[in-house]
């Protein structure tokens, strides 16, 4: 079969939509879901080829010559009528919660929910904040008082002080 003759007679179903899976499909499956039955053993068994596609093919027209909608259009249109349900639902929850005096938070959208966190800023390090500060140089002269009082000497304290 030429590709020619091929685009022949698979044109009415691209111009319906259809996908090249969905003609695969086509030729395998009826269009109530039920497998077409094979009664050969291989493809050199068949007499007529482009007889064989029209007729599996002919199965998927309706009763003026239309093309039915392939499995894939079947597939978008449960998924549209399940979101427009799903909108729906929303809806007429959040008209509840309005009646209710429920305040809703803001619903974030699968991008922001998806979307990676910024980038960090690598800059100059900032060492430790000023309440960590505040508190090593009360623990120095707490430090220093006892060193003072008990004569002892702390390598501690020169240790501290090198670190701020």
């Amino acid at each position: 079969m030429t590709p020619w003759y091929l685009r022949w007679l698979l044109k009415p179903y691209l111009l319906a939509g259809w996908t090249a899976a969905d003609v695969l499909h086509a030729l395998d499956v009826r269009p109530d879901g039920s497998p077409w039955t094979y009664t050969w053993k291989s493809v050199n068994e068949l007499r007529h080829i482009p007889g064989w596609v029209r007729h599996r093919l002919a199965a998927w027209l309706d009763e003026d010559g239309r093309v039915l909608p392939s499995r894939s259009q079947r597939a978008l249109a449960a998924v549209a009528r399940q979101r427009a349900e799903q909108r729906a639902r929303r809806d007429q929850w959040e008209a509840w919660a309005v009646a209710s005096g429920i305040e809703l938070t803001p619903r974030v959208s699968r991008a922001e929910a998806l979307a990676p966190p910024p980038p960090l800023v690598v800059g100059e390090r900032s060492g430790p904040n000023e309440a960590f500060r505040r508190a090593r140089l009360e623990l120095e002269r707490r430090l220093c008082e006892l060193e003072t009082s008990s004569g002892h000497r702390i390598a501690m304290v020169s240790s501290m002080s090198s670190i701020l």
